[in-house]
């Protein structure tokens, strides 16, 4: 291709990386004029960030997450003050109470105490919260 017949047009400063190659590609194709309106027409339009930020938050936010921040508050007064030290209360997902045990040692010392961590748990946020609990390391 020769310079003459070379319709490209100084890229749009806004125009960065594969856009940019699109747009050169276009700008060959159809002229520099019809690329910018094919560009603009096959781009997402913009959206407020409180729109954004609202469908992020709707998406992670689940109820069990405010039962774990009260579990952990009163995490000592569920497990006792030496177990509290050594293990801290990782997620609660569908009934399942995953704790995470700072040494495999305790595992041993933790596994006979499940139910009544499980009994203790529904006394302080409410019945049928947690129905079993998960050890890991």
């Amino acid at each position: 291709m020769n310079k003459e017949n070379n319709n490209s047009a100084p890229l749009p400063p806004r125009q960065l990386g594969k856009r940019r190659n699109r747009y050169a590609m276009l700008a060959q194709w159809y002229g520099p004029e019809r690329a910018a309106v094919e560009i603009s027409a096959h781009t997402c339009q913009p959206r407020k960030i409180d729109f954004l930020l609202e469908d992020i938050l709707v998406k992670i936010r689940r109820p069990e997450n405010g039962v774990l921040l009260t579990l952990r508050s009163k995490w000592s007064e569920i497990v006792g003050s030496m177990f509290a030290k050594f293990t801290e209360a990782e997620s609660l997902k569908d009934g399942i109470l995953t704790l995470k045990v700072r040494h495999s040692a305790l595992l041993v010392e933790l596994k006979p105490s499940c139910d009544l961590i499980v009994k203790r748990v529904n006394e302080v946020v409410g019945e049928n919260t947690c129905s079993s609990v998960q050890l890991r390391v």
